[in-house]
């Protein structure tokens, strides 16, 4: 995730750069979208669970944070594929709440 996150940046940074902007934002979604898949197939299929260290901040990242910007960062994917206007617009919310979702899972499941 964190890999996802270095990527969102450096998509931001090359963002008048079309090939290299579209380059790390793929690879972000991708790596976003993996990790997700990994955590839901990890936890769900084969049982396996992390102990949580601080169970309400946990709670708060799986309810609120880890959805809303997995959601966020499809509609980023697709309305960036699609080069719709409000494209930069969800970046600015996606940023911050992917941030959200990458510290609360740190802070909630420390130490590994």
């Amino acid at each position: 995730m964190l890999a996802a996150l270095a990527c969102f940046v450096l998509a931001y940074r090359h963002r008048l750069e079309l090939p290299r902007h579209k380059r790390y934002g793929i690879l972000g979604i991708a790596l976003g979208l993996g990790g997700v898949v990994v955590v839901i197939l990890l936890s769900w299929a084969f049982g396996w669970t992390v102990p949580a260290r601080h169970a309400e901040i946990v709670d708060i990242h799986r309810r609120w944070f880890a959805p809303i910007s997995t959601l966020l960062m499809l509609l980023v994917g697709v309305t960036g594929a699609l080069r719709w206007r409000i494209h930069t617009k969800l970046y600015t919310l996606l940023f911050p709440l992917y941030c959200a979702a990458v510290v609360t899972a740190i802070v909630g499941y420390w130490p590994f």
